[in-house]
């Protein structure tokens, strides 16, 4: 017999390889699925929202999520890699990253693709393109929106305070970066501080309360996160002064500090926009691992746009009765939201 059929056959055999991805599951399975979540941090209410998101998605997939598995590294990054390496020993059929790092993670996220596991990451991304598919918020585009309704508002001029979030991770460092293309392009436009804040509301609070004996006269705030922003108008309150223009985001406290300075009468030049990183990014990364694990589409890049509140919009997000650490733009139940906040 001709070795040249062999070689046709082991060919072609060798050509449908290449086209199933390396992440791809065994194609006999259709359901019990088990699926860990690998988060970074629970270090603000952003985060446990999210993972509350996640954990009702996944009960809501009857059939297909047997078991989902949530690991917290408590901003680590060292704990981080050994809870996907333990998710990787443990033969989960997915894992949904949030990373703390977008270049540490490299290793051992394609460790796990190599494995036959389905990975998906979102939030905070991991910078490589060897995963089942990215879930991505335009980050770039969450700042220039916001820094291009700071810009408009200001008329192209004045002082003003960035507050970002937490330093080396990538949400933070793309957010400045797109609200800086818009700051560059006007010159008159000067950040006379920045700030790496956390997202959180005490340490903003705090840095606002000392910056405003430095700078007593600023003309606006970019806030990358609804409680810092929160944060520096209380900080102004809290002293009988009038805050500035400040950008914000879905968190609750910031909506309702928005809603109570307009409708008391007494800040008429206040104003803002909220932007919003979706709670709720964490099932949609849920949904796109399902969809890759049961054989259906699903894109390499899923895109999700960027929510913005305004001024005409502000009664439909926000939330009265509910605590300041809720995020207005979320998918969760009413009765899912009382139980997170009983505990």
């Amino acid at each position: 017999m001709s070795s040249r059929p062999i070689k046709m056959v082991l060919g072609l055999i060798l050509a449908l390889v290449l086209l199933i991805p390396s992440g791809a599951p065994a194609a006999d399975k259709k359901g019990d699925f088990v699926v860990g979540l690998s988060n970074f941090s629970l270090g603000n209410s952003w985060r446990v929202q999210m993972v509350e998101e996640a954990k009702y998605a996944a009960s809501q997939a009857k059939g297909l999520v047997k078991e989902f598995v949530v690991t917290e590294a408590e901003s680590d990054i060292s704990k981080q890699i050994s809870d996907i390496e333990d998710l990787i020993s443990k033969k989960v059929d997915a894992i949904l990253i949030t990373a703390l790092n977008p270049k540490a993670l490299i290793p051992v996220v394609e460790k796990a693709v190599a494995a036959g596991i389905v990975v998906v990451d979102f939030d905070n991304l991991v910078y490589t393109d060897k995963v089942t598919a990215h879930v991505i918020v335009d980050q770039k585009e969450f700042g220039r929106v916001q820094g291009t309704w700071l810009v408009e508002a200001l008329k192209g001029k004045g002082d003003i305070i960035a507050f970002n979030g937490i330093k080396g991770t990538a949400i933070s460092a793309e957010r400045f970066e797109g609200a800086k293309s818009v700051f560059d392009q006007h010159p008159d436009i000067k950040i006379v501080q920045t700030v790496f804040a956390d997202w959180d509301f005490a340490k903003a609070k705090r840095a606002m309360e000392s910056l405003l004996a430095a700078y007593p006269k600023i003309d606006g705030i970019w806030s990358q996160g609804g409680a810092m922003s929160e944060a520096a108008i209380k900080a102004y309150l809290e002293r009988n002064m009038t805050p500035p223009l400040v950008t914000g985001e879905d968190g609750n406290g910031f909506l309702k500090v928005w809603k109570q300075l307009r409708d008391s009468g007494k800040y008429p030049g206040f104003d803002s926009i909220a932007t919003s990183m979706p709670t709720w990014c964490s099932a949609k990364a849920l949904e796109v691992a399902l969809n890759a694990l049961t054989g259906k589409p699903y894109e390499q890049k899923t895109v999700i746009p960027i929510p913005t509140i305004t001024a005409e919009t502000l009664d439909k997000y926000v939330k009265v009765d509910l605590p300041d650490s809720y995020w207005c733009n979320s998918q969760l139940p009413a009765d899912i939201v009382k139980k997170m906040f009983e505990r």
